[in-house]
């Protein structure tokens, strides 16, 4: 199972030796689980535009929930 770290949290708290550098540098080389830029921008990209035609109720609605999700991957879904 994978789960979501804050990597530069446990780096910083790190202390300074060789072995800590070393430590922090594995974290640092670590692959995401996900590119947030890549994510909002797929999100934005299925949004309907509404300049080019007059949106529905469930239109605007889907719209909605794909603003709330853009907000929640920005946040990095924590309040």
């Amino acid at each position: 199972m994978s789960r979501l770290i804050d990597a530069d949290k446990i780096i910083d708290s790190l202390g300074n030796s060789d072995m800590d550098f070393a430590i922090g540098a594995v974290i640092d080389e670590q692959p995401t689980v996900f590119d947030v830029d890549k994510v909002i921008s797929e999100l934005k990209r299925d949004k309907f535009i509404e300049s080019e035609c007059i949106l529905s109720d469930v239109h605007q609605g889907y719209n909605a929930g794909l603003s709330r999700a853009i907000e929640i991957v920005k946040g990095g879904g924590v309040e």
